[in-house]
């Protein structure tokens, strides 16, 4: 198994590590090259602060990682876990990886970008100073950490704890946050228009959440940008055809296909062929015969590496994924479910089955269980290439102007440009 490491500057290969790797420090062979990936200065900032933490301990440097990095983060956002399946990676073969992944910290060009680079390379230095054993024995470690991921950010039974991380957005009142929203919108509109005439880049945002989080209303947010340039698509229950499909084909059908240089939307994405199962699988665990049950452990865990594994060919061909969680508490998903009910313009959002039950009222009495499924989600899908953004719900207003934000700073990082056409230099238009 390959994963994706190190993105480093335009042209440039990507650096990747066997899950096997094997503890001698060796030669990690390139890749395919890909469009290079800025990271962001949330997950620059975790690296910094995690690197700085095992360089800082006061033990050998085995005893280091296993103290410090090697345990899921106490941070509960999902920067930190991005951080850290970058390092484990990375320590795995730290004569060749460690570099490479300080040279992408440093093609951020931001102070963050920096600090990062820095304290990797610092980092290695000890590393290369370290007796031979105990420089065998961090990779052993890190290497088997790094199996444990397999293909994704986190070992099996981590998660990202989001009841530790606000359901309200810091930030200005509703006219105030309108104007932002607006003056974002433009900023974003420019760039679209850049990666359009580009025709080589593509965005795709994924919008995740329980049941009346606002996902519908986070794509609205968006409003303003050309709408030429722009495609949305819904993930709702599998027909019984999609179902008899792969799991991802239908999400690689929406997806954003070559040469289609746009902003596309998902609401709800291909990450519910993994909660949905997961669910089902834990509701039902005593009654194995269920059919609703009908996923083993097996096939949800395979689910996860297949996704990292699609999302980095959609990388490979340019495209930036913005993945977005809205978290909302238990209390407003009550007050804006009770609204759909006392509200004739609303009730079409919560139909009724034939049965008379509503889906969005039986999947809150499993409230635990849909939240529990998405801790494990962000951690374990959550590289810095394809990370995960944590947003709070609650406060519509703000949650809008946190999405549009995220979207425009992912896609500055992009650094887009109108391509120059030398070719056309000296042409003349006929008269």
């Amino acid at each position: 198994m390959r994963r994706l490491l190190a993105v480093l500057l335009a042209c440039a290969p990507i650096l990747s590590v066997p899950a096997h790797a094997q503890v001698v420090e060796r030669a990690v062979a390139p890749v395919s090259p890909i469009v290079p990936v800025i990271p962001s200065g949330a997950f620059l900032k975790a690296l910094t602060l995690q690197t700085q933490t095992l360089s800082a301990a006061p033990m050998a440097l085995p005893h280091a990682f296993a103290a410090t990095v090697a345990p899921a983060p106490i941070a509960a956002a999902p920067e930190a876990f991005a951080a850290r399946a970058a390092l484990v990676e990375a320590l795995a073969v730290p004569q060749t990886a460690l570099p490479a992944l300080a040279a992408t910290a440093r093609a951020a060009g931001t102070e963050k970008g920096e600090k990062a680079a820095t304290a990797l390379e610092q980092l290695h230095q000890t590393i290369q100073h370290a007796p031979a054993a105990e420089r065998r024995d961090l990779a052993k470690q890190a290497a088997k950490l790094n199996a444990l991921f397999d293909g994704s950010t986190a070992a099996p039974g981590e998660g990202v704890d989001l009841s530790a991380l606000p359901t309200v957005e810091d930030g200005p009142g509703k006219k105030k946050a309108e104007k932002q929203r607006q003056e974002e919108i433009e900023q974003i509109r420019l760039m679209q228009k850049e990666m359009y005439a580009g025709g080589q880049k593509a965005v795709l945002v994924i919008v995740d959440g329980l049941d009346s989080a606002g996902k519908g209303g986070v794509v609205d947010a968006f409003r303003g940008i050309n709408p030429s340039w722009t495609r949305t698509e819904q993930f709702k229950k599998p027909t019984p055809e999609e179902f008899a499909e792969h799991f991802l084909a239908r999400t690689k059908r929406k997806a954003p296909q070559a040469g289609e240089s746009k902003i596309v939307f998902f609401d709800r994405s291909h990450y519910e062929d993994i909660i949905v199962p997961t669910v089902m699988r834990d509701l039902h665990k005593k009654d194995a015969d269920n059919p609703k049950a009908m996923f083993s452990d097996e096939e949800i865990e395979s689910r996860y590496k297949q996704v990292m594994d699609f999302e980095k060919e959609m990388a490979a061909r340019g495209v930036t994924i913005v993945k977005i969680y809205l978290n909302m508490s238990k209390d407003e998903q009550y007050r804006r479910l009770q609204d759909r009910l006392e509200k004739p313009d609303k009730r079409w959002k919560s139909p009724a089955d034939k049965k008379g039950k509503i889906s969005d009222h039986e999947t809150r009495k499993n409230w635990d269980f849909w939240v529990k499924a998405r801790h494990g989600i962000i951690a374990r899908t959550t590289p810095w290439w394809s990370q995960w953004h944590v947003i709070g719900a609650d406060n519509k207003a703000t949650r809008d102007l946190a999405a549009v934000k995220i979207v425009r700073k992912a896609m500055e990082r992009m650094r887009l440009s109108f391509p120059q056409h030398p070719e056309m230099d000296g042409v003349k238009v006929p008269k």
